[in-house]
């Protein structure tokens, strides 16, 4: 969000500005629990593509000096973008697959490397487990960031192929702020509010607030949004922040469903085929209702230049309600024109609690500089559920579909699962010479888990990591690191069966090269090995399994140059070859699912003045993923090429912006499955078009 300094206009609506603020913190008071925040020092965060982060190592580093890849995500390059939901932002990362089950509604389903990833805020797990709904809001973000590969040292609870972080909106001390008018596809109305400043001395706030009525991609089916984002920062010394966040999110939407495959992409010609618009659903039925409340504490202490103490907590309540009817891998007629169709129920109850606490020290022993890292962090996470579902809702003709037809049904299979992990870790952090980064740290943890009264054996595992960066040139940084991962899964089957931890390791060696303070290119190979994954049952579309092992290997590429001119260019290229190496179904040697070997990505964008009070930004790009094959290797997905595109004008304070998403429309299907012991395979359907108008006003 673009930010202006009106300080000098501030006399004149300073009764107005503390009014707003003020009633934000009497918001995030009443807000239950507390949650999170930074996972670095200082506790701001401060992170530029080109410039220094805290996601990899928890400490502000140059990012040349880190021996992983990483990449951020600003706020304005995933409004540029039309991204919608949060995994939308993640579009043109380097070896992330976005839309993994397509525009599901029950979630943001990404991968990165091959392996399905744990979504962070403000470096604290936002969902310990899969929670129905409860999607991340992206007007409430400043960046995102892509830690790719294990990351388990510093973070527990990270995958083999990495983590996604986003970083919220944090008080200012100058005044600013935005509001935003919004219309779109999609019956698109939505209505955003932005505005933060000091109260007092040491003291500012602010509060983020969200209003939409819109449609989901498939018709008949809501997506409506309430959302109130407030916060407040207290600095009662220069060596003091503390910041309190709270976060209310009600949302009202349908549920998406699938589409036969022998009507859609396999359709042998036209007259057979249907429109991608078809609903095998019940408008009446179907539905995905949620309220998500959430606090964030934050405390950062700083003891002098040396020592400096982080503490990040977050507490988060959620509720779901959610009904689907959707289409079976059979037909009730001949023809193949009544699909069968069954149905599934489930109200769901989340309750959880995460808490960092670290301490960063820097000393010298000769000439290497150290930044010693020692932490501790607790989750707790408990998730109950009541489910029902059948597979005798009434038959629906794919041609000519009738809606309205009761559906009976009721909840009959309760699920509680308690997870909990305590984790201590280590990390020293060296430079040498002003030449040489080198990383090495350790952590140990245990996973506790219990399904209703059952406790299950504790889950103990130690692991490591070591990672050197030399500076060949004063713009050359090649690396090479190893590390391991251990990610308790909280939370069960659709049958109640808990899941066990998942385990990995990572080889990867890459080459950063940075020729001037606005590039930075990066690449990278890598070498992955994950036991216990987690994955969709190619048997049951509501239901989650773990797979034995997959092995992963692959090429990241990726550059960003801000170049004079005031020219962006982002690229990104990623080859992935991700197999199954063992498997207790079968599969053993297939391709894993729903991952292309071969995905590319390009963006631009420029701004340029029409006259001298009138300026203007353009900027387009195109993705491209590759094909992708089925479960079973019956069934090859085909790749697509997509076309993005965006157009403002600005006048002093005013915007008016036109950005989209598949500009072309072009029908996409993100995975296929075709089961062999079944007539019939289903597609998830990709994002169709998305154009959004936004009026905005900057102040």
């Amino acid at each position: 969000m673009s930010m202006r300094d009106i300080s000098q206009t501030r006399h004149r609506t300073g009764r107005l500005t503390k009014a707003l603020l003020a009633a934000s913190c009497t918001f995030a008071a009443a807000l239950p629990g507390t949650v999170l925040a930074a996972e670095a020092e200082p506790s701001d965060d401060p992170i530029i593509v080109t410039g220094r982060a805290s996601t990899g190592t928890k400490v502000d580093t140059d990012i040349m000096e880190l021996p992983q890849s990483v990449s951020v995500i600003t706020a304005q390059e995933f409004k540029d973008r039309a991204a919608v939901n949060f995994q939308d932002i993640f579009r043109y990362s380097a070896g992330v697959s976005t839309e993994v089950q397509g525009v599901d509604t029950r979630g943001d389903f990404f991968a990165a490397r091959g392996f399905d990833t744990v979504q962070y805020l403000d470096g604290v797990n936002r969902m310990p487990a899969f929670i129905y709904g409860a999607r991340l809001d992206i007007f409430t973000l400043e960046r995102a960031e892509v830690l790719r590969g294990p990351s388990s040292v510093l973070y527990g609870a990270g995958g083999a192929g990495g983590l996604f972080n986003g970083m919220s909106k944090r008080p200012q001390e100058t005044f600013g702020g935005e509001m935003d008018v919004i219309v779109g596809t999609d019956a698109m109305k939505q209505f955003n509010f932005d505005v933060t400043g000091p109260l007092t001395d040491g003291v500012s706030a602010r509060f983020v607030g969200v209003a939409r009525d819109a449609k989901l991609q498939q018709p008949s089916q809501k997506n409506n949004r309430l959302l109130a984002m407030p916060s407040i920062t207290f600095k009662p010394g220069p060596d003091t922040d503390i910041t309190l966040i709270g976060l209310y999110q009600r949302d009202r939407m349908g549920s998406q469903t699938y589409l036969p495959i022998s009507k859609t992409i396999g359709a042998d010609n036209d007259s057979v085929k249907i429109s991608p618009d078809t609903f095998l659903g019940e408008p009446g039925f179907n539905h995905t209702d949620t309220e998500y409340k959430a606090g964030t504490l934050l405390i950062t202490q700083r003891f002098g230049d040396n020592v400096t103490f982080s503490s990040s907590t977050r507490a988060f309540k959620a509720h779901a309600d959610y009904a689907e009817v959707y289409g079976l891998a059979s037909y009730a007629d001949t023809a193949r024109t009544l699909v069968n169709r069954a149905w599934y129920t489930r109200l769901e109850r989340d309750k959880g609690i995460g808490t960092d606490n670290r301490v960063v020290m820097k000393i010298d022993t000769g000439p290497i500089e150290h930044q010693l890292l020692f932490g501790v962090d607790y989750t707790w996470f408990r998730q109950s559920a009541d489910q029902g579902w059948a597979y005798d809702a009434p038959p629906l003709n794919v041609y000519n579909p009738v809606y309205g037809q009761p559906i009976e049904s009721f909840n009959f299979y309760p699920t509680k699962t308690t997870n909990t992990q305590l984790g201590f870790y280590f990390q020293d952090q060296m430079r040498a010479w002003d030449r040489v980064s080198v990383v090495v740290g350790a952590r140990h943890d245990t996973a506790t888990s219990k399904a209703g009264s059952d406790k299950l054996p504790d889950n103990k595992a130690w692991t490591f990591r070591v990672g050197v960066v030399a500076d060949l040139t004063d713009t050359i940084a090649p690396y090479v690191s190893y590390a391991e991962s251990f990610l308790p899964v909280f939370g069960a089957s659709v049958y109640g069966v808990p899941f066990v931890p998942r385990t990995g390791r990572q080889w990867e060696a890459g080459v950063k090269f940075q020729p001037f303070r606005g590039a930075l290119l990066t690449a990278s190979v890598f070498d992955i090995e994950e036991k216990n994954g987690v994955m969709s049952d190619p048997n049951d579309i509501q239901n989650q399994i773990q797979t034995g092992t997959v092995g992963s290997r692959g090429v990241d590429l990726e550059g960003t140059l801000r170049m004079p001119g005031d020219v962006q260019v982002s690229a990104a290229y990623t080859y992935l070859d991700a197999t199954i190496l063992k498997d207790t179904t079968g599969r053993q040697g297939f391709q894993v699912a729903n991952l292309p070997k071969h995905a590319a990505s390009i963006w631009a964008s420029k701004n340029f003045a029409l006259t001298q009070d009138i300026g203007a930004r353009v900027g387009g790009g195109v993705r491209y993923q590759g094909e992708k094959v089925d479960s079973f290797e019956n069934f090859t997905t085909p790749s697509y090429t997509l076309v993005d595109a965006m157009f403002e004008v600005t006048y002093d304070q005013w915007s008016l912006g036109i950005n989209a998403s598949n500009i072309f429309d072009t029908t996409t299907y993100t995975l296929c499955n075709y089961d062999p012991s079944a007539p019939e395979g289903y597609c998830y359907l990709g994002k169709d078009r998305t154009i959004l108008a936004t009026l905005r006003r900057t102040f």
